[in-house]
This record gives C-alpha cells, sequence and structure tokens, in this order.
C-alpha cells in the first residue's frame, strides 16, 4: 500500500493553481486531464536563494503517440558554414537539393552532406519544402536572419546560435528524439552516455519497428557533436570534416570524465544550468511569444513554474537558472509593459501577457539592432 500511494505521488507533476497533472497518463503535449490535489506540495519555483535549477516537476511523460524521429541527417552534425551556404543559394531560387550530385557543386560539400544540409535547413527553421517536398523556399525567420539583406548571413552573431538551439528544441517539423530527450524530458543536468542510449531504446521499442541499436547510437552521436567539441581529427580528412558545429561555441553541454560502463567506458554530459549572459532579454522575449502557444495553451497568463519548467517553455529549454529566469521576466515587465505584466494570484507569481503581440520581423528586428 505505501509503495503504490509512492508511486501515484511520483506520477503527479504540479502546474500550479492547486491542480496537479497525471504524468503516467497525461500526453506530455496535451495536458488536460487536471486532477484536484492538496496533498502535494512543493516550493517556490523563484527562490531567491538558489543559483541552479532544481527539478520541481517530473519530467515530462514520453508517451508512445509521440513520433519522434532518429535519423535523416544522415549521421552528419551541422557545420558552421551549412545555412549560409543553403539560405544564400535558395534565396536565389536556386535548389540545391533536387539533386545530390548538383549540390555538391553549388554547396561544396560532399554528397551525403548535401542531404544532411536538407534536413538540417528544416529542423532549425530556415527552409521548408513544397507540397512535393521537392522545392524549397525560405521562411520568415530564414529570409529575416540568413536572407541577402538579413541581420547574420553568416551566422556569425551568438544571438543566431540561441535561436538555431530554440528552434531545433521546439520544432514541430522534424522531431528529432534527442533534442526532446535531453531539454524537456531528462531532468538532472547530468547524464551518461549509456542512460541516454537506454532511454533511446525505450522510445523506440514503442515503435511497430524498433530501430537498431546501430541507428540508435548515430542519433546521439549527432547530437553529442552538435554541442560537444570533437576529438581530434583523423589523417586525411577533408576541410570540411574539420569544421564544428556553430552551436559548440555556445557551451551548452560539457563533456566529463570516462567511467566504466556497459560497453566499456561511459562518458558523462552535463548540460550547462548557469546564468546565461550571452542570451538577450530581446531573444527571450522572442521565445516567451513564439512559444506561448505551446507552454501556456494560448492561456492570457501563465504561472513561472510554466515558463520555467513546462515542455517546450524557455526555461526547459535553455535550462535558466531560478534567479536568472526570475529577473528576466521582471524585465519583460519593465521594458514591454504594453506586451507583458506580472501578477499575483493565490499566492502564485504569473506572468500575463497583453494583446499587443508583435510580429515576428518586429521580435527579430529588436534581438539583432538592441545595441544600435
Amino acid at each position: 500500500m505505501v509503495a503504490t500511494t509512492l508511486e501515484k505521488e511520483r506520477s503527479l507533476a504540479s502546474v500550479g493553481g492547486g491542480y496537479c497533472v497525471d504524468s503516467q497518463t497525461a500526453n506530455s503535449y496535451d495536458l488536460t486531464r487536471r486532477i484536484p490535489c492538496t496533498h502535494l506540495k512543493f516550493p517556490s519555483l523563484l527562490s531567491s536563494t538558489l543559483s541552479i535549477i532544481e527539478p520541481l516537476l517530473e519530467p515530462p511523460p514520453v508517451t508512445t503517440d509521440e513520433r519522434f524521429l532518429f535519423a535523416g541527417h544522415q549521421t552528419f552534425p551541422l557545420r558552421i558554414s551549412w545555412l549560409p551556404k543553403a539560405a544564400k543559394a535558395i534565396g536565389r531560387e536556386i535548389n540545391p537539393f533536387s539533386d545530390p550530385r548538383v549540390g555538391m557543386q553549388i554547396l561544396g560539400i560532399g554528397k551525403n552532406m548535401v542531404e544532411s544540409l536538407r534536413c538540417w535547413v528544416e529542423f532549425y527553421g530556415v527552409g521548408r519544402f513544397d507540397e512535393t517536398g521537392r522545392q524549397p523556399g525560405l521562411t520568415e525567420f530564414g529570409k529575416l536572419v540568413f536572407g541577402q539583406k538579413g541581420y547574420d548571413p553568416f551566422l556569425e552573431d551568438e544571438q543566431t546560435l540561441w535561436l538555431l538551439h530554440w528552434n531545433a528544441s521546439t520544432s514541430r517539423v522534424r522531431r528529432f528524439f534527442a533534442w526532446h530527450w535531453v531539454c524537456n524530458v531528462q531532468a538532472e543536468p547530468e547524464f551518461s552516455y549509456d542512460e541516454a542510449l537506454r532511454a533511446f531504446k525505450v522510445q523506440s521499442d514503442t515503435y511497430a519497428r524498433p530501430l537498431s541499436s546501430t541507428t540508435l547510437k548515430q542519433h546521439l552521436d549527432v547530437f553529442l557533436g552538435t554541442y560537444v567539441q570533437t576529438s581530434a581529427p583523423l589523417s586525411g580528412a577533408v576541410a570540411e570534416d574539420l569544421l564544428e558545429s556553430p552551436l559548440v561555441g555556445l557551451g551548452f553541454l560539457r563533456r566529463g570524465e570516462p567511467k566504466p560502463g556497459t560497453h566499456g567506458k561511459d562518458i558523462s554530459y552535463a548540460v550547462d544550468v548557469g546564468s546565461k549572459p550571452g542570451l538577450s532579454d530581446e531573444l527571450f522575449r522572442f521565445c516567451v511569444h513564439s512559444g506561448w502557444a505551446e507552454f501556456a495553451r494560448n492561456d492570457i497568463t501563465c504561472s513561472y513554474r510554466q515558463i520555467g519548467y513546462a515542455v517546450n517553455s524557455p526555461g526547459r529549454v535553455f535550462r535558466l537558472p531560478e534567479r536568472d529566469l526570475h529577473e528576466r521576466l521582471q524585465r519583460l515587465a519593465l521594458k514591454w509593459p504594453d506586451e507583458f505584466s506580472l501578477t499575483e494570484s493565490n499566492n502564485q507569481r504569473q506572468l500575463r501577457r497583453l494583446p499587443a503581440v508583435p510580429k515576428t520581423a518586429v521580435l527579430l528586428r529588436a534581438i539583432y539592432e538592441r545595441g544600435e
């Protein structure tokens, strides 16, 4: 009886307002089954004495009706020159993906890399393909950032890297499991290589045709190669192989020392849960607006807890510490009082989004023109 009660309590995750969500049965993207509860008590999310995120919520469940991808990137992480090259070609109405051999000449990369870049263009929100899946076009984000007169056509601004991370972690077009697991499911900042592979296998086993261990490992390697500096390249590597992923520069993920594991050495990794001074208030504002429908369900108000821990929320995706999140929300209301206000209801701090929601172009312009 005690064990059953404990398991039940662990399956409940607070979403504020005196309610909990049954994480064993609720869909992690449609948390509509609310259960009144008074026996679970959570400390304040925004305690001024804490400097790192404490996982007050159970990690959102990975459910069988959520279909994630593990392949399509041809085992290549994004390279620093790829998105600018692709955006330049697409902006000139040149299709570098219609024929991989033609794409090799246009982009100056290998055949498999062309196919990989086709995937990343969609995943990072830079381009979309028409209904036939053949003709690409730049998204509004792609035009404004990487276009001919874009704000950062050569991918030199740190703000663009954070935007790419946001787009990848919240993508609804190509939904790669590694990003979802690290940014939305894994509660602890540290995890091991073997632990990640086990989680990948659990998800894969829910599919009608489970994926091979090789495919799962390749997908994990691509994610790690996106954020962690690779080891020294092998002799004979071509120039494109020597380029790191641009997102390595964020320092979002760090590699630890190898330890004994299931298959020899097991390497640990740690997500940076410290403050993010390189992430501007203007970018945070953009993410709150663009993700509101996802983590706030388009409600007028949203609790600090939701902004900090809900699936695809800014606090969760960027792993912001509580103090940093608290201060950013206060600055939102101070800098943009026509868009946000802070309220307190039932001893719960909330952010209210006002009807004056700027267009995407206005939000992006503010990010890149903030210092001018």
